[in-house]
């Protein structure tokens, strides 16, 4: 019932959205070169704000929607592996401002799962990461998968860790939750919808600080014979 109403009111909020921002370019396209500096400025400054505005509701819509959702899983035979350093590639680069190591471990097993969901979480985990160092921190990731024993491997683990300030002691239980974030900006969704996905696949996580600092994320995925 949660989900249907999510769903619809997702839909409400979002259908108002796109003409407002058409709005606000066309009143800066039209009126910005005709106007006096002064005036100009006060409409650049104002037809901005709408649009970004704008941008970060629909972004929290669509996170909103995210989590209400309850899609049926594609389960199939999944190489982690392949997945993370798929995702992963996305966020290297010269301009990306992130450093990214990854020791993935070659042995793991295959895993049964929906590989839509798990790149879902994994976005969902560097996005977090990328955004909890601020826009003053040189960014590193590190990720690492591998098995828990070393002859009946029972779980793989996944591990992102990050440079950033850490988690705050008093969040640290509460750090799934909805809306929990400490965050300038963000929706506070994105590690909900993580913890969602891990327990469509039966697995557990949690949230820890370093001692170096930065803080990491630990998930256990089961591997079924």
């Amino acid at each position: 019932a949660w989900g249907e109403v999510a769903r619809r009111l997702a839909h409400e909020i979002k259908n108002p959205l796109t003409p407002i921002q058409l709005s606000a370019e066309r009143l800066r396209h039209k009126y910005l070169t005709r106007m006096s500096a002064k005036d100009a400025e006060v409409l650049d400054r104002s037809t901005h704000t709408i649009v970004q505005q704008v941008e970060a509701m629909k972004d929290m819509v669509k996170a909103f929607s995210d989590y209400a959702r309850t899609p049926s899983m594609r389960v199939g035979p999944v190489d982690l592996n392949a997945v993370v350093e798929e995702v992963l590639d996305l966020y290297r680069g010269e301009d990306s401002g992130v450093r990214i190591d990854s020791r993935l471990e070659p042995s793991i097993p295959r895993l049964e799962a929906d590989s839509g969901r798990l790149r879902q979480l994994l976005h969902n985990l560097i996005k977090n990461a990328v955004e909890a160092g601020g826009d003053d921190r040189a960014i590193r990731l590190e990720v690492t998968t591998r098995c828990m024993q070393q002859h009946a491997c029972d779980y793989v683990e996944l591990r992102v860790q990050d440079n950033g300030p850490g988690i705050p002691p008093r969040l640290l239980a509460q750090l799934f939750e909805p809306y929990v974030t400490t965050k300038p900006r963000g929706t506070g969704l994105g590690l909900a919808i993580v913890k969602k996905i891990v327990e469509e696949h039966g697995g557990m996580l949690w949230a820890s600080n370093r001692p170096e600092g930065g803080a990491a994320i630990t998930i256990r995925l089961p591997v079924h014979p």
